[in-house]
């Protein structure tokens, strides 16, 4: 049960850590005789941390789409400098490639001999038509088989498809929601900062310290 509740008092860290630090800021700067530089430099510090949440917020950004970090980037760029010494570099390769598979098919005709009759050729045609009927019969059973195994695979295709998309959208929701907690903080610290730098003559003079 206490860890429980100190799950749920510490699930909001994100809301503690934006009020605690503008709640101790407002405390330093609201104290009767505080002096104006103090107050000043308060802002300052707050509009700092603003900056920062932004910062950070660029950050989650590129890692979120898979980008290099920015200091990766910046070592690229000075490695790319032409002062530097040009060095050369070998590499070996290696490819292969996989053995090909063919498909082939055959067939053959009855004839009627070499002094062909009538019921010899009447013959050797029902022959004939009985094996082009097997020939049918066989591809459109091979037809039927491919076309089942093509329905599957789109099938199968399909689920893999609705299921990734399911993932990404879900990725970009959370990418959307979850890196609004770090603006909202960085907007109040912001807000705070702007008022006591901006206004830190008239605070200080409200207070009596000017």
């Amino acid at each position: 049960m206490f860890k429980a509740t100190l799950r749920w008092l510490f699930s909001p860290r994100y809301v503690w850590a934006c009020f605690a630090v503008a709640t101790a800021a407002l405390v330093v700067c609201l104290r009767p005789g505080t002096p104006e530089p103090t107050i000043r430099l308060t802002g300052l510090f707050l509009q700092l941390l603003g900056v920062l949440t932004v910062a950070l917020g660029i950050i989650e950004t590129r890692r979120f789409f898979g980008r290099p970090p920015i200091s990766s980037n910046i070592r690229a760029w000075l490695a790319a400098t032409p002062f530097r010494r040009p060095h050369v570099a070998s590499a070996v390769g290696h490819a292969s490639l996989g053995a090909l598979t063919c498909k082939a098919r055959g067939y053959g005709t009855h004839g009627a001999g070499e002094n062909p009759t009538v019921e010899s050729r009447v013959e050797a045609l029902e022959k004939n038509l009985m094996g082009v009927h097997q020939r049918i019969t066989g591809l459109e059973q091979e037809y039927d088989q491919e076309l089942r195994k093509l329905g599957e695979r789109i099938r199968s295709e399909n689920s893999s498809l609705k299921a990734e998309l399911g993932q990404v959208n879900g990725r970009f929701e959370a990418f959307g929601t979850g890196g609004v907690h770090i603006s909202a903080v960085g907007a109040v610290w912001l807000f705070f900062g702007l008022i006591l730098s901006t206004a830190s003559v008239e605070i200080a003079r409200t207070l009596g310290s000017a």
